[in-house]
């Protein structure tokens, strides 16, 4: 009976003390433009979470990339209509990072209801994730 009890309890701080790997998501994304003489300025962001980590020389280091699809009112997908590289190091691990865009429409974009859809990549576990965020021209 002492033996199954030890073996149960062993078995419990095991399994509490593995490892789980964090899931790459994206999270809060926002998305809002600003009417402008020639058109509109989108601003838009997200934060991500659960990317790879490597550790170098006392930093830690992330590396993600990301493009931003826009839908139009009418079903049209305008591809990377924005895209970046977020190198980031701090002595500190990383709880997550923001991912930010801004963007120029003309005025050839209609009023209306729109999406853009964040397409994250980290380069460093080639893990992606995608969100989408409703935004209004008006």
């Amino acid at each position: 009976m002492k033996k199954i009890f030890l073996l149960i309890t062993l078995a419990a701080i095991v399994f509490s003390c593995s490892k789980e790997e964090k899931k790459f998501e994206l999270f809060s994304a926002e998305a809002f433009a600003y009417s402008m003489d020639s058109g509109w300025e989108l601003n838009a962001s997200c934060r991500t979470k659960g990317f790879k980590q490597i550790e170098e020389a006392g930093n830690f280091k992330a590396k993600l990339s990301f493009t931003a699809d826009l839908i139009t009112p009418d079903g049209k997908v305008i591809s990377e209509v924005g895209k970046g590289i977020v190198n980031q190091t701090s002595k500190e691990k990383f709880s997550d990072l923001p991912i930010e865009t801004q963007i120029q429409l003309d005025s050839t974009y209609k009023t209306g209801k729109y999406f853009l859809t964040f397409n994250v990549s980290d380069k460093l576990s080639d893990k992606n994730a995608s969100i989408k965020k409703e935004f209004v021209l008006e």
